[in-house]
């Protein structure tokens, strides 16, 4: 008698990193009419809600390569969208931040946040949206394990 194995559910690694596909895939969707890329969203998003913050705590909060940082700031400066100032406190720093059109275009950024939650989360009843927003919120920010000896 041939039986076919019951199919194996996948690893959670392999369910977040097809999570995290899905969603830059359907936020890039949302973002076209923008034109902005997940990557310009990424860093206009994280200077509104935190303010200004020069391009190294840019580069190290948002884990991105310093050029990959520099291209992304001339892009969005480009755009008006920020700029870099004199750092009130760190003559060496330039402190990026937001403009008028920046924070404009950030109201269009927040809803199309919004219509991606909506889209990646229509399989769930609203309370377990609730649910499940508040759990990768907790495992996401979660302290970084200790390594062990």
């Amino acid at each position: 008698m041939n039986e076919t194995p019951a199919p194996q559910q996948p690893s959670m690694g392999l369910a977040l990193r097809h999570a995290h596909l899905r969603a830059a895939r359907l936020f890039s969707q949302e973002l076209a009419p923008l034109d902005l890329e997940n990557h310009h969203a990424g860093i206009l998003l994280h200077i509104c809600l935190l303010g200004m913050q020069t391009q190294r705590q840019l580069v190290d909060s948002m884990g991105v390569d310093k050029s990959m940082m520099v291209r992304t700031l001339d892009t969005l400066e480009a755009r008006g969208l920020v700029r870099r100032e004199a750092h009130p406190t760190d003559r060496r720093a330039h402190a990026i931040v937001v403009t008028d059109a920046g924070r404009a275009m950030y109201d269009q950024v927040a809803a199309a946040v919004s219509r991606t939650e909506e889209r990646l989360t229509t399989c769930f009843t609203p309370e377990e949206r609730e649910l499940f927003h508040s759990m990768v919120v907790r495992f996401a920010y979660a302290p970084a394990d200790e390594p062990t000896d």
